[in-house]
């Protein structure tokens, strides 16, 4: 069985108030070809490795009528462009010996740069608070994107979409999303969850990783919010549901469709209430 357990929180934002708090730009986007009781709504998913978060992520945009998936993974690559900002932060900081010349521009030599990370956690931290406000900042301008291609007018596909409960949700994956505080901007927080059992399965079947690396990779990511203190952040709110991934992908995909029709997995009620949801 799938099961998500989901905590009430704070409040729902319009698009337009997405757009005045957290976009800069000066382009003014025309409501009234749009259907003035539709609200975009921003959902934050995140889950230790093997959890099968970005497969949630796809499910909901392909079968559950989400508007987008934004994986701020992905958007990171961009902010380590030769010429860019981040990566002059990252030189400064770490010393030219992280680069490598590429005919003729300087490129991050990721291998370089990972031996030092990966062996000292401060250094790993340093780099994320040099790294983490660039990809905000590219994650933010593609939810802008999306908010202005969402003019279409109610269709038959929308119906469906709004019957699904994704009809104007985007959806930003970050595995690190709660350690960069992004939280507050989000309407909603779901972390998908499963066994470390099945976890490892997963990271050696799947993916080819060695039993050990596997291991070591899930025991690194306890320090991280949302995965090593789960249930504070379910306590606190900040969580708003939880979606378990132990079962089949169908099991998966009546999860989720039942936490994004359930108010209890959004932020607009207050967090002192819980209330839990099993999907056979």
């Amino acid at each position: 069985s799938a099961a998500h357990k989901v905590v009430k929180g704070r409040h729902s934002i319009t698009r337009q108030t997405f757009q005045t708090r957290y976009c800069s730009t000066n382009q003014d986007f025309d409501d009234s070809s749009r259907n003035n009781n539709h609200k975009m709504r921003v959902l934050g998913v995140c889950g230790g490795i093997g959890s099968g978060k970005s497969e949630a992520c796809r499910i909901m945009v392909s079968k559950l009528g989400c508007a987008a998936h934004i994986d701020a993974d992905q958007v990171a690559h961009g902010v380590y462009a030769p010429g860019s900002e981040a990566l002059k932060e990252i030189i400064e900081a770490f010393g030219p010996s992280v680069t490598m010349t590429e005919g003729e521009s300087e490129e991050l030599d990721r291998k370089k740069l990972g031996s030092i990370v990966f062996s000292d956690p401060s250094e790993m931290a340093r780099l994320e608070r040099i790294v983490w406000p660039h990809v905000k900042t590219l994650v933010v301008e593609k939810i802008a994107e999306v908010q202005r291609n969402m003019t279409e007018p109610s269709s038959s596909s929308s119906s469906r979409n709004s019957e699904n409960g994704g009809d104007g949700v985007v959806i930003v994956e970050a595995a690190v999303m709660l350690d960069a505080g992004w939280e507050d901007w989000l309407d909603g927080v779901w972390v998908v969850r499963v066994a470390p059992s099945t976890a490892q399965q997963r990271l050696v079947s799947d993916r080819g990783m060695m039993l050990e690396d596997a291991l070591l990779r899930m025991e690194a990511q306890q320090s991280r919010r949302g995965i090593g203190n789960l249930e504070k952040e379910v306590q606190t709110g900040v969580v708003t549901a939880i979606v378990d991934n132990d079962g089949s992908l169908e099991d998966l995909t009546n999860a989720l469709e039942t936490a994004l029709k359930d108010p209890s997995s959004w932020k607009h009620k207050s967090p002192s209430n819980t209330a839990t949801t099993t999907t056979n």
